[in-house]
């Protein structure tokens, strides 16, 4: 599972508007010096956030989950024997509970946590037999 084309699309355009925007114009009243700083900040910044909106993925195997995402600093294979439960709150997203009793954040994909929660249910369900 990853973000959507629509989504990517939706983050490049932000992101080349926000730098449009800040090359001819800063809000906020502030001076016109700052640009200076202001627009490789966002520059980078801003790529770092794309970098992260193509590269986090959730991976369900026969045999594992796979969890990538580089602003969370994420890269893990959880097997499915050691998976005992998914959860979801609201505001707090997603959470694998392992059967060792730690809890493993799952990161933003573009999907709600209530439909994420329920993807890997299902894919907990329809693996249960092969672990």
């Amino acid at each position: 599972m990853r973000a959507s084309g629509a989504v990517r699309l939706l983050g490049v355009a932000l992101y080349i508007a926000g730098l449009v925007m800040l090359r001819f114009y800063l809000p906020f009243r502030i001076a016109d010096h700052h640009r200076v700083w202001i627009l490789p900040l966002f520059c980078l910044c801003g790529a770092l956030w794309l970098l992260d909106l193509f590269m986090t993925r959730i991976v369900l195997s026969d045999q594992s989950i796979r969890i990538v995402s580089i602003l969370d600093f994420v890269s893990r294979t959880v097997p499915r024997v050691n998976v005992d439960s998914v959860t979801w709150e609201k505001g707090c997203g997603a959470s694998i509970r392992l059967r060792d009793g730690q809890w493993v954040r799952l990161p933003n994909v573009g999907r709600n946590a209530q439909g994420l929660t329920n993807t890997i249910r299902a894919w907990l369900k329809r693996t249960a037999g092969t672990s």
